[in-house]
């Protein structure tokens, strides 16, 4: 069974389900996903977080019922998992441009799409959009230990590029194993927000345990892992390690038999002698820490 089979599981058991709370937690721990793991696959093919999504399917599925029975408003919001009059009121409005009770004198038509129809929507979407792909290899990485300097993207995602400006400018006074890797590892174990997204993101190198830091850096002990690499081919002038990205966790991770290894919670990029941004031919490569999905 791969993620997109799960998945699909999910989306049935959201639909059976709907009267209840539900929340990206409940959901995870149901179904065996970390918390992380399951939004990055759930928003890849359903192209929504899973907030949105059940909120859209509780309106959708009130909506149906209110043109096709004569169940009262309070009822029907309640029966698809609003604990609010006012709030169901206010968000159908929102999404369908009208009150409940003129949505079922006008009839109004919606698209209301079966788990079948949203699975086949996103193998359609990856059809068309999947020109960009790229098969990985695996290797397993010993523990090591990185220094830079880490910002939180709930600032905004500027701050990335801070970091390597940060970074660039003490080169020359850190002291790293090795002088032609760098690192950009975006760490998903502590302060991780799906909705919206934010993350810590550090632009580091590789240092030993105890190598003194500069003023402002901050230290990192990467695990031992097993992991996905992705090479990318490209300096980045027309976004190439963003599709990559994309790439990866919304089109191969959805499709493969691995999941993200709960226990790393990270990506990073690694950048190395091939890695050259004046040069349309640099390369670089995304570790994805990974395990193989139990049957």
């Amino acid at each position: 069974m791969n993620n997109l089979q799960l998945i699909e599981k999910v989306l049935y058991y959201i639909d059976e389900h709907i009267c209840e709370e539900l929340t990206y937690e409940r959901l995870a721990e149901v179904f065996g996903y970390s918390s992380f793991h399951f939004h990055k696959i759930f928003s890849s093919v359903t192209e929504l977080s899973i907030t949105e999504y059940i909120r859209k399917r509780r309106l959708t599925v009130a909506h149906k019922i209110l043109c096709e029975t004569t169940g009262s408003v309070a009822d029907i919001c309640y029966r698809v998992g609003f604990n609010s009059i006012q709030t169901f009121n206010r968000v159908f409005k929102e999404t369908f441009g009208m009150q409940p009770l003129e949505a079922r004198e006008r009839q109004a038509k919606i698209t209301y799409r079966s788990v079948e129809e949203i699975i086949t929507g996103y193998l359609k979407r990856v059809a068309v959009e999947g020109v960009f792909s790229m098969e990985p290899r695996f290797e397993e990485r010993e523990e090591f230990v990185i220094a830079g300097y880490r910002k939180h993207t709930k600032d905004g995602f500027h701050v990335i590029g801070e970091s390597w400006f940060e970074l660039k400018n003490s080169l020359d006074a850190i002291e790293r194993k090795n002088g032609h890797t760098m690192y950009g590892f975006e760490d998903y174990s502590e302060g991780f927000c799906p909705e919206p997204l934010s993350f810590y993101y550090m632009a580091g190198v590789e240092v030993e345990k105890d190598t003194p830091l500069l003023e402002g850096m901050y230290r990192k002990v990467v695990p031992r892992a097993k992991y996905a690499v992705f090479t990318v081919n490209g300096n980045n002038a027309n976004g190439e390690i963003g599709e990559a990205f994309k790439y990866i966790y919304f089109v191969w991770l959805p499709n493969s038999e691995y999941c993200i290894d709960e226990n790393a919670l990270f990506d990073f990029e690694y950048y190395d002698e091939r890695w050259d941004c004046q040069f349309g031919a640099a390369q670089m490569d995304i570790y994805v820490p990974v395990r193989r999905m139990e049957d």
